[in-house]
C-alpha cells in the first residue's frame, strides 16, 4: 500500500510517489482543459482561428482526440505504478 509510512521505508515507494504525483496533476489538468473548451464554445470568437477548423465541432474533435490519447497514456501509467509492490520474503 502506498502510504507516507511505506514511502519512508521503501525507495520504490518514493519512486512510485514521484511518478504518481505528476500524472495525477496531468489528469486534473486535462479535465480542466476539457471544461475550458466546452465553455469556450459559448463565445463565438473562441474558435475563429482554431487549428481544428473554423467550427466548434472541428475544434472539439481535435482537442478531445488529443485529450483522450494523453489521458489514456497517463491512466495506463498510473495503473502500472499503482500495482502493489512485491512483498519482501
Amino acid at each position: 500500500m502506498l502510504t507516507a509510512l511505506a514511502v519512508r521505508r521503501s525507495p520504490a515507494g518514493l519512486w512510485r510517489l514521484g511518478v504518481l504525483a505528476p500524472l495525477a496533476v496531468l489528469l486534473f489538468y486535462l479535465c480542466w482543459r476539457a471544461g475550458v473548451q466546452v465553455l469556450g464554445g459559448l463565445d463565438p470568437n473562441f474558435t475563429v482561428n482554431a487549428w481544428g477548423g473554423p467550427s466548434y465541432a472541428g475544434t472539439m474533435a481535435c482537442h478531445y482526440l488529443d485529450l483522450t490519447v494523453v489521458g489514456a497514456v497517463a491512466t495506463g501509467l498510473l495503473d502500472r505504478a499503482l500495482l502493489p509492490l512485491p512483498l519482501d520474503a
